[in-house]
């Protein structure tokens, strides 16, 4: 399955939930959050996760980031979010 790495190119976001829940994860302008993966990309969109699981990334908010270097995780810039 795989996992899929996406850098917010918008405002400030919360992914799976509204602000004040617990399962609630704020992406913050720049950052990277992890999401399970496999990835497909149509026109507007990546479609990251399957069945049930997939949820769309609109490319207007999201970009797809090339694998990490141990630099950028141990600096706190990025996030997980499978959920």
């Amino acid at each position: 399955m795989g996992a899929v790495r996406l850098r917010n190119l918008g405002e400030a976001v919360h992914l799976y939930a509204p602000p004040d829940s617990p399962n609630s994860l704020p992406v913050d302008p720049g950052q990277i959050v992890t999401v399970s993966g496999p990835v497909q990309e149509i026109d507007d969109a990546y479609i990251c996760g399957e069945g049930d699981q997939a949820r769309a990334f609109p490319k207007s908010r999201w970009a797809v980031e090339k694998p990490s270097s141990k630099k950028a995780s141990e600096a706190g810039e990025e996030k997980g979010g499978d959920s």
